[in-house]
């Protein structure tokens, strides 16, 4: 089980801040990969959960699809059910002992069809989905934006663009996939995504590729009025216009959400009164990077002055850390704005939250819940190979990550209806148990540690950041085995 939380380094410092949250329902992150045993790996599995949710009831988005004879709507089928039988893509289907249905063109010319609406085809599996009742009671609601690097090797790749790493600092050709997910305490779904190019402003090279290289890409004919179309218009969209135009479709679609998480990349001022002006009844929480200016009370003073002033910093003892608030107005929006830093020498960092009721404690649990989707990534790409479709073609894209996301949905309904009830009340008594003798929780444990002494020695150490970067490469830390006596060195060399 992975850790999420902007205070991830601080959650296992301390046991009292690990039961809170557990109570919280924060840390039941998804943990596909746990459940992959000989039982999921039977295609029955997928079978029994795509009865859940009504499968057939997508039948009529396929009805265009010209198959030759083989129902569109089964390949699908079969699709989704390629991670379960051990296989990545069509080629490897069509090189396998796996009853095959039609030829390779037969799936192809079915995911790159214009016609079929793919963002129609998630929302009707999510809404059968969310239709299906947990027994374990449903905490708030979360809408969590973020996006995430999609590397490409093929330069003749249909929109493909030099995109710029946040979290390793270099430039790679690819997309930025933008997705927006829902976070109920127990598990994390996503509902909708779109992808995104850069370096458009680029004079000398225009998405950072040469004129040459910007011929040879792939140019498909699609209908202005099609999905297709209006997907491929996405790529050279603002991500935060994206974002509003999805969550109007998550109200559209009556999902209730209390609070929408973002981080220091997409949170602004201008972007939370769009939100707000879609559902002012929402709350918004993100990291904040700018140094605006704030009005508290009849002052109006930079945020980086706030950090000067005379007043006792309040401390959370359990979380090892400092804090103030206040109230203020940033360009006539009221928020409740948290300086936070570890320790007394630490990095400040800023969070805003609309919910001007929050304490710092309660803010924090909330804000944790965004590391939901960084686990998303990470398993999505490393279990479902999201992103690892070579086509050139980028109608395709767009399915195969469609299909990845239902995949997800998919599998974690059975984690939803499987690891929950069957385990029932035995699991709340042992999980502490379990939590403890966890490999992954003993590498937080001592990266916190390291992460503790690194914030108070170097200056200005971006934690959201450093945070992405432990979850996409903790699997390469098997070494730290033995907790305890990593624990004990470390101790002795502080």
């Amino acid at each position: 089980m992975v850790v999420q939380g902007f205070t991830v380094f601080l959650v296992y410092h301390n046991k009292k801040v690990q039961n809170m949250l557990q109570g919280e329902d924060i840390s039941k992150i998804n943990e596909i990969k746990t459940f992959f045993t000989e039982n999921w790996l039977q295609p029955s599995v997928m079978q029994e959960q795509l009865k859940l949710i009504r499968f057939g009831k997508t039948k009529q988005l396929f009805k265009t699809v010209k198959t030759q004879g083989v129902d569109f709507y089964t390949v699908i089928k079969l699709l989704l059910f390629l991670p379960l039988l051990g296989l990545r893509n069509v080629n490897q289907v069509m090189n396998s002992s796996t009853d095959v249905l039609g030829e390779k063109d037969v799936y192809y010319r079915g995911l790159s069809n214009p016609n079929i609406n793919w963002r129609n085809f998630l929302w009707l599996i999510t809404k059968q989905y969310f239709s299906i009742k947990p027994t374990s009671k449903i905490g708030e609601r979360y809408l969590i934006f973020d996006d995430t690097d999609i590397e490409k090797t093929g330069k003749t790749m249909e929109g493909i663009s030099k995109i710029h790493s946040h979290v390793s600092g270099r430039y790679f050709l690819g997309y930025k996939l933008l997705v927006a997910g829902y976070w109920d305490g127990e598990v994390f779904t996503p509902v909708d995504f779109s992808f995104h190019r850069e370096s458009k402003n680029n004079k000398r090279n225009k998405y950072g590729l040469t004129k040459k290289q910007r011929k040879n890409q792939k140019r498909t004919k699609r209908d202005k009025s099609s999905s297709a179309a209006k997907r491929y218009l996405e790529l050279d969209q603002k991500k935060t216009s994206i974002v509003v135009d999805i969550f109007k479709r998550i109200k559209k679609r009556r999902i209730d959400v209390d609070y929408i998480l973002i981080d220091s990349w997409f949170t602004s001022v201008s972007l939370i009164k769009k939100f707000l002006s879609v559902n002012k009844l929402v709350h918004v929480i993100g990291m904040y990077k700018y140094n605006s200016k704030v009005t508290v009370g009849d002052k109006t003073v930079k945020i980086k002055e706030l950090r000067k002033t005379n007043s006792k910093l309040k401390r959370a003892r359990s979380y090892g850390m400092y804090y103030r608030y206040f109230d203020v107005e940033i360009d006539e929006l009221s928020v409740r704005l948290f300086l936070v830093r570890k320790g007394t020498n630490g990095a400040w960092h800023t969070i805003i939250s609309t919910d001007k009721s929050l304490t710092f404690t309660k803010m924090m649990e909330k804000y944790s819940a965004r590391w939901s989707i960084e686990v998303f990534f990470k398993e999505a790409k490393q279990l479902l190979q999201l992103g690892r479709n070579q086509s050139t073609n980028f109608d395709v894209q767009i399915a195969h990550t469609t299909i990845v996301m239902i995949q997800y949905q998919l599998l974690s309904l059975k984690y939803r209806l499987e690891a929950y009830q069957t385990i029932g009340g035995m699991f709340s008594k042992i999980k502490q148990d379990i939590i403890e003798h966890k490999l992954n929780e003993r590498i937080i444990a001592v990266i916190s540690e390291i992460i503790t002494v690194l914030d108070f020695l170097v200056d200005g150490l971006d934690l959201e950041l450093t945070l992405r970067k432990l979850i996409q490469y903790s699997d390469q830390f098997t070494f730290l085995n033995n907790f305890e006596h990593v624990g004990k060195h470390y101790k002795s060399v502080a």
